[in-house]
């Protein structure tokens, strides 16, 4: 006698998002080398492409149709010698994702930037304040008004204005004026 398996969350939550794809060379450029007001695009017949060294010029590109345009945007995928680059024309959530060598970086929909490097390290650029995560789990918050950090064990906690500094540590509480 079989087991059966409850369907879990994942499979329940599911929902088809994409309905096609299409790989295109995009040309850039006309016959003359004069950069065109937008690219042609060419559907190799193979369905296989070379990647051209100068993604100005040429582009190998996937354009992924979504499948319901009132839930999902449309997505381009970008084929370049150091990196993939996905896209997005939308208002909200990300616009795009570069994912290089060592790095992925990726653009949201209302400026700000996320980088996450090789080694664990991920940096948020707001309009507002900076947030670096450090590869040993330490975070650094830095906005107009203050600079924080909290150690990657959490034992020391710190907070500096334009005129107080407090610091939490395992040897005590500091909390004091920074005009002395």
């Amino acid at each position: 006698m079989t087991k059966e398996i409850a369907p879990t969350t994942l499979s329940n939550s599911a929902r088809r998002v994409w309905k096609s794809a299409q790989m295109y060379i995009s040309f850039h450029k006309d016959r003359n080398g004069k950069d065109r007001k937008a690219p042609k695009l060419w559907p190799p017949e193979n369905g296989s492409a070379s990647i051209h060294p100068d993604p100005k010029s040429q582009e190998a590109t996937i354009h992924v149709k979504a499948i319901d345009p009132k839930t999902a945007d449309d997505l381009e995928i970008k084929m370049h010698p150091s990196r993939v680059v996905v896209r997005r024309d939308t208002k909200k959530w990300w616009q795009g994702v570069a994912i290089e060598d060592d790095t992925i970086r990726v653009r949201m929909a209302d400026g700000t930037y996320i980088t996450i490097e090789y080694d664990g390290r991920i940096k948020r650029y707001g309009h507002e304040d900076n947030t670096y995560v450090e590869a040993d789990g330490s975070i650094f918050k830095h906005t107009a008004f203050a600079e924080s950090y909290m150690a990657a064990d959490g034992v020391e906690i710190s907070r500096r204005t334009e005129d107080r500094i407090a610091s939490i540590t395992a040897d005590g509480v500091v909390d004091r004026s920074r005009n002395r």
